[in-house]
């Protein structure tokens, strides 16, 4: 190699080295994935419902007093609400897990098959809902609902 080949090298290394010192290596993430660490149910107690612990367990009473409809939003039914965290989780969509064998209980969807977190009831009945992530994370808060 010619004597200007090298000084041309190391001019060019000594520069580098300098401007990485000086800027520094920014690294850029791009498409960050945040997963959800945590679900919390944020119903509480109000003129329709009863919001208690029950052996670490949040529980909902709900009397029960005539069918549920969605149309007309009357009759017996329940409005869960839930927060995501952290706020910036990439995916917040949850589902909801529960006993489907369960004839009195529906979950109201939208037209895109998505769950709102409206339950309406057609009778009396007691049981467990997972409010869980679909991150793939399978982060929950567990409920226990009660329609006396």
């Amino acid at each position: 190699m010619k004597k200007s080949t090298l000084i041309l090298i190391a001019i060019v290394y000594v520069a580098s080295v300098v401007v990485i010192s000086v800027f520094g290596m920014k690294s850029v993430v791009y498409n960050e994935i945040i997963p959800v660490n945590k679900i919390i149910c944020l119903n509480e107690t109000d003129s329709k419902t009863e919001v208690t612990q029950d052996n670490g367990m949040k529980l909902i009473k709900l009397k029960f007093t005539t069918p549920g409809d969605a149309e007309n939003l009357t009759g017996t039914m329940l409005q869960l609400s839930w927060r995501v965290l952290p706020d910036n989780a990439t995916s917040k969509t949850v589902k909801f897990i529960y006993n489907e064998s369960l004839t009195r209980v529906n979950f109201v969807k939208d037209e895109n098959d998505n769950e709102l977190g409206l339950i309406l009831f057609s009778g009396k009945v007691v049981f467990n809902l997972k409010i869980m992530s679909t991150d793939g994370t399978r982060v929950f808060d567990e409920v226990k609902i009660w329609v006396y």
